[in-house]
């Protein structure tokens, strides 16, 4: 079955209400539900001109998507995998240029990957705080016996949850650039690429930027690199 076309953002879904539990037909103003479907996959930005297609496993070849071809300047390239890159693919993606990667969670964050030459590979994650909901999955308010948990009961599930999300976030703050140190290395990577990226603190600006879908926030990080795309 051939695959919807993809967007770069979430698609939005809108389920229109046209009854009501009194049986009364609502009018023109309708309100109406909005269901987010995320993305979940992998966007490549390279300089190599080998198909990203050609690293995956043969089952999997399917899954990998130009991100239009035209909107970039030569010799880059974008792809949209909707799977994770295979082990090595990144550094094979690497031997003829510079390589940028984000591992997208539901749209809701990134996990950030730059490869150049010679300072080689970096990484760090856009929108930080909706990805630890995704490191950290939080558990279901029920007991060993399948009983909804209320009261002090789910407050210390909680308590206890809320506790290993800041053990995580202080791990990954001290380990992993953030902030001022990301652009720092950004900038030295689109320098190395052959790019001219806009100041250290509009980098700074970017990276510490939120966005209900990740996927903007990492297009305007591109452009901030020097890599503007056409329209």
């Amino acid at each position: 079955m051939a695959r919807a076309p993809a967007i770069a953002q979430a698609q939005i879904i809108k389920l229109l209400v046209t009854g009501s539990s009194d049986g009364v037909d609502r009018d023109d103003h309708a309100p109406y539900f909005v269901v987010l479907v995320g993305f979940w996959g992998t966007l490549v930005v390279c300089q190599s001109p080998k198909p990203v297609a050609e690293l995956m496993p043969a089952g999997k070849r399917a899954d990998v998507e130009s991100m239009d071809d035209s909107r970039w300047p030569d010799p880059w390239r974008g792809w949209r995998v909707w799977d994770g890159l295979p082990d090595g693919a990144c550094d094979s993606l690497a031997e003829t240029g510079s390589v940028l990667t984000a591992e997208i969670y539901d749209s809701d964050g990134a996990r950030f990957t730059a490869v150049s030459h010679p300072s080689g590979r970096w990484m760090t994650y856009l929108n930080f705080e909706r990805v630890l909901s995704h490191l950290v999955l939080p558990p279901a308010p029920f007991d060993a016996d399948g009983d909804e948990l209320t009261g002090s009961a789910l407050d210390e599930q909680n308590a206890a949850y809320q506790s290993e999300v800041a053990q995580v976030r202080q791990r990954l703050l001290a380990t992993v650039p953030m902030g001022l140190a990301a652009a720092e290395r950004a900038s030295a990577w689109a320098y190395e690429s052959g790019l001219t990226p806009a100041s250290v603190d509009e980098l700074h600006l970017v990276l510490d930027g939120t966005e209900l879908f990740v996927e903007e926030l990492f297009y305007r990080l591109l452009g901030r690199l020097g890599m503007p795309l056409a329209s």
